[in-house]
């Protein structure tokens, strides 16, 4: 079964992605594809400790996907674009649906410890704690960079920021000004993008969007079509303005997907919808910088038999200060969600059909400079939520950056993820009856060292050791077996290693590489677990990216991408490559033409036993205009 996470933490400070940024704040897409290794380093995140640090100074498993890397990957969809991160661990299920995790326990209902915000709005489902990837086809064209933390970030985003965080920026709109037009079709997919920006008056920027998409269908493991294919359409606006010392982001999206229940191949519709409204308020404070962020999302999943919708208001303030030698981030929040769900007659339904889950929390965190280049950080958050309670939330991190700018650092913390609706409410008559589950739990131990040792070489390493108690498990009732129920007793321990880095051959030619490991040691034969801890995924023992970004000329572009995954239960290991040729007409105009998959006739990336499809070879043109 699915497992959902109930309540996060709302999103980092992003309001240097909004008008700010135009002052003097990050760089465009088009500045980052000019930068060295060395200022590439220097680029601002924000995601580690909730407030702008650069890159190079963050003690964390961090890895930056930028704007310019999603242009040139050629992707069509956010979690192929997520292919680009080392520490993340992504399988393709079927046309639309994606299991994607961080150190472990990846598969379609077990990927449930990684936390994933888009502009400060998670997009959790409140019926389970996976993603529902179909219905995020986000406009890639809109997207400033993604921070992918690989890691516990409990002490600051809460419960389900369990094994990660993957934080999702979108560019201001005054960096997304004019007219832009980008249309793209092939074998497989088909996809459309128009945006239009423009200046308020001299205090900020706005800009519209429309995109669309269909998905080709795949193919079942006999070969034949799976009946899958989707489409959707999405719209939206932003504008960031400022107001004296304040600054004001409104942001909006409405989406409609039509996807398809294919695990019987009958290509079966379902319907996603939603929408959501995001403002937030900025301004500096007491010597640092306050924002207030609130949030209104509303999600629609209407399958045949069942209709899945939530509601959710979100209000965050945080303040963030410089004392001396403290760097102080303090934060509270509150999130009311409205669960419904409603079944058939005769079959699984939730009981009660639906509930008011709520979640309040406060955290701060005080990064202290102990003497010059050692920093020592002391960070906690306090939750209450619904189903699991009181949770406390530590985290302790100590960094050591040498004059030369390599940063060495240790972590030590603990994460949860909190109970969701089918582990809380699911009732299969006379077969399984709700329990007491309540919150999985997790220790973590990380070290990281990250360098430049060159001005043409850069590189992390990061090594971790993770101790899970209270995993989901099933178990019977004595005497009679039935009715089972979610239970909490399972134990696990994982530990790997993930390593990346780049090099610049020539200005015009730089190779990047990645390598994961994981190894896991957990009982499966737990007596009091039936399901032989099927909660603990299904994951390759290794993964290896290598990307190659070479401009042939100053108009042609080359990138090149081979990736190599290990063996899963029941599904062999394999490497597999992409290319993309792009050739920029003008400053204006862009062609592009990229082909994927492109070593194995057919190939499976998940072990599902009822939704694995296979996928083949396939090639996509696109062409994109600016004026």
């Amino acid at each position: 079964m699915p497992a959902v996470a109930l309540a996060e933490e709302t999103a980092p400070s992003d309001a240097r992605s909004g008008v700010q940024q135009t002052m003097g704040g990050g760089p465009s897409d088009q500045d980052l594809a000019r930068l060295s290794l060395e200022e590439l380093a220097m680029v601002e995140v924000t995601s580690v400790s909730r407030r702008p640090e650069a890159l190079a100074d963050a003690a964390a498993a961090v890895f930056v996907i930028s704007a310019e890397d999603i242009r040139r990957s050629g992707a069509t969809s956010l979690p192929e674009v997520l292919r680009l991160a080392p520490n993340l661990n992504v399988q393709r299920v079927n046309a639309s649906d994606y299991a994607i995790s961080a150190r472990g326990f990846n598969g379609y209902e077990t990927s449930n410890k990684l936390l994933v915000l888009v502009d400060g709005r998670s997009i959790y489902s409140t019926l389970h704690s996976g993603v529902f990837w179909d219905a995020y086809s986000l406009t890639l064209q809109n997207i400033e960079r993604i921070e992918v933390i690989s890691g516990p970030g409990g002490a600051l985003y809460g419960a389900n920021a369990m094994n990660g965080v993957i934080n999702i920026i979108t560019r201001s709109a005054a960096d997304t000004q004019g007219t832009l037009i980008s249309v793209g079709a092939g074998s497989d997919d088909a996809t459309y993008a128009i945006r239009h920006g423009g200046n308020l008056g001299g205090a900020g920027a706005w800009r519209a969007y429309l995109s669309g998409h269909v998905r080709g269908e795949s193919q079942s493991l006999t070969g034949l079509g799976a009946n899958d294919d989707a489409e959707g359409t999405r719209a939206g606006a932003r504008a960031d303005w400022a107001v004296g010392e304040n600054r004001l982001t409104l942001l909006a999206d409405v989406f409609d997907n039509q996807v398809t229940v294919n695990e019987d191949l009958l290509g079966t519709e379902t319907h996603v919808r939603g929408g959501n409204v995001l403002g937030r308020w900025t301004r500096p404070l007491a010597g640092g910088e306050l924002q207030v962020q609130a949030y209104f999302d509303h999600f629609e999943r209407d399958e045949p038999g069942s209709l899945e919708e939530s509601d959710t208001w979100d209000l965050s303030v945080q303040h963030a200060m410089d004392f001396g030698r403290h760097q102080l981030v303090l934060g509270a929040g509150h999130r009311v969600i409205d669960s419904r769900f409603t079944t058939a007659p005769g079959g699984a339904f939730l009981s009660p059909p639906e509930r008011t889950l709520t979640l309040t929390n406060l955290f701060v965190q005080d990064q202290v400079a102990l003497r010059e280049g050692l920093t020592l950080t002391l960070g906690a958050k306090f939750e209450d939520n619904s189903f699991s309670g009181q949770e406390f939330l530590p985290n302790v991190r100590l960094a050591w950056q040498r004059p030369g700018g390599d940063l060495l650092w240790g972590a030590v913390s603990r994460a949860s993820r909190t109970p969701n609706r089918i582990e809380r409410d699911l009732i299969l008559p006379g077969f399984l009856e709700p329990g007491d589950f309540r919150s999985e739990r997790l220790t973590a131990y990380e070290l990281g060292y990250r360098a430049n040792p060159t001005p043409r070489m850069s590189f992390s390493i990061n090594a971790f050791y993770n101790v899970y108690d209270d995993l989901r498990t099933v178990s019977i009732t004595p005497a009679t077996i039935f009715p089972l129920m979610f239970s909490n007793h399972g134990e696990a321990t994982t530990w790997g290693v993930e390593t990346w880095g780049s090099y610049d051959i020539s200005p015009a030619w730089r190779l990047s590489a990645g390598i994961s490991t994981l190894t896991k040691d957990y009982d499966a034969s737990t007596p009091d677990d039936i399901s032989g801890l099927v909660s603990i995924g299904d994951d390759p023992d290794y993964q290896m990216l290598l990307r190659s970004q070479h401009e042939l000329t100053d108009a042609v572009e080359l990138d090149v991408r081979l990736r190599a995954v290990g063996d899963l239960a029941t599904v062999d290991s394999y490497v597999e490559a992409d290319m993309r040729l792009g050739w920029r007409l003008t400053d204006q105009l862009e062609l592009s033409l990229t082909g994927r998959n492109l070593i194995e006739d057919r190939r499976v990336e998940t072990g599902d036993p009822v939704r694995a499809r296979a996928f083949g070879r396939s090639v996509f043109g696109a062409l994109q205009v600016r004026f």
